[in-house]
């Protein structure tokens, strides 16, 4: 089975949100400054807001609880557009061409091969660790954090069933 496709800078950072999203320590993470720095920063407000200011209680506590509600709410979003753009940083930083423009993947009963312009790389399929299928892209992990990402859009229905088969260790 041979199979052409362009991985383009969006592919390699919707390949890092998915992960990132899908990961147990990166969603400990999240959670943890989701839930834990509300809480710690909103004791404060209230504590300060009563001593300091002699504003009724009620009041203080109101402002707590929005601050808290808001930042619950609110920081997935900032921290999904926080790892797209340190990703983009990253991607600026050097010479990227190996990560980047077209592939061939040729893959029979025993390998896969990639091919980009200037080299190849050859695996045993029995060495692939996980197949992450996305919206968008399939990522073939080699290791936990590395992987080979297929785009989608250039793969039909039958030719993606097949290709997930093959690389599935089925």
């Amino acid at each position: 089975m041979e199979i052409k496709f362009e991985v383009t800078k969006e592919d390699y950072i919707k390949f890092n949100l998915y992960h990132t999203e899908n990961s147990p320590s990166q969603k400990k993470n999240l959670n943890l400054l989701r839930y834990v720095i509300p809480v710690l920063f909103s004791l404060p407000i209230y504590f300060i807001g009563t001593n300091l200011f002699n504003q009724p209680s009620i009041y203080w506590t109101i402002i707590a609880i929005l601050f808290l509600l808001i930042w619950m709410i609110t920081y997935p979003k900032q921290y999904r557009y926080l790892i797209q753009k340190e990703t983009e940083k990253l991607i600026n930083e050097g010479d990227n061409s190996e990560i980047f423009g077209k592939k061939k993947m040729i893959i029979d009963n025993e390998t896969i091969t990639v091919y980009n312009k200037s080299s190849s790389e050859t695996m045993q399929i029995n060495t692939i660790k996980d197949v992450k299928i996305y919206d968008d892209i399939i990522a073939i992990y080699t290791s936990a954090i590395t992987a080979h990402i297929v785009p989608i859009r250039y793969l039909d229905k039958d030719l993606k069933d097949n290709f997930i088969k093959k690389v599935s260790n089925v």
